[in-house]
């Protein structure tokens, strides 16, 4: 299960959310990048709110054989023009208890899971987890973006079925020499 699969299950199970394609209450989306998330709020009915919108792509490294993937995952909520002047502030602490929320359910499955190299196993909670404020974004959005590591033991040894064997390239063919 890929980190986007658990994050749209948390969407499709959290009530506030419900996400459902099938039903017209789509609550979570992909961006190939900060730039993507930026503009998503152009693509999101207001009535949508509050909805996740998670990075393709995910950062990360390799140490030995193991690789860490950093993946961001923005929690958007409205904001209500409507209330006062402290409408942003009260629409930025509601997306911070939604990624509360979501950091308290994957850690309860993380505890759960008992096969550390399982798939709630291999997110690390035993490092600090990275949070921010993002926006105010267009047509009256704001998000907290919550950054979580997730680990996984790599093969690093070469496939050689995925290579093609035979005879060294001639160098005279490539126009060196």
């Amino acid at each position: 299960m890929t980190f986007h699969s658990i994050v749209r299950e948390w969407c499709r199970t959290y009530k506030p959310m419900n996400d459902s394609v099938t039903n017209g209450n789509r609550r979570f989306y992909l961006a190939d990048d900060w730039d993507g998330v930026k503009a998503m709020p152009k693509n999101i009915s207001t009535k949508f709110s509050p909805c996740v919108v998670m990075e393709n792509g995910a950062e990360g490294s390799i140490d030995g054989g193991l690789m860490t993937r950093n993946y961001a995952v923005y929690f958007f909520v409205r904001v209500d023009r409507q209330v006062d002047n402290d409408s942003q502030v009260v629409a930025y602490e509601e997306a911070l208890y939604h990624a509360l929320q979501f950091y308290t359910w994957l850690k309860d499955r993380h505890d759960r899971d008992e096969n550390p190299a399982g798939e709630y196993g291999r997110i690390d909670f035993e490092h600090e987890f990275y949070v921010q404020p993002a926006g105010p974004l267009e047509d009256g959005w704001v998000a907290v973006m919550m950054q979580f590591e997730r680990m996984e033991q790599i093969n690093l040894c070469v496939d050689e079925d995925m290579y093609i064997d035979g005879p060294t390239p001639d160098p005279s063919l490539d126009g060196g020499e």
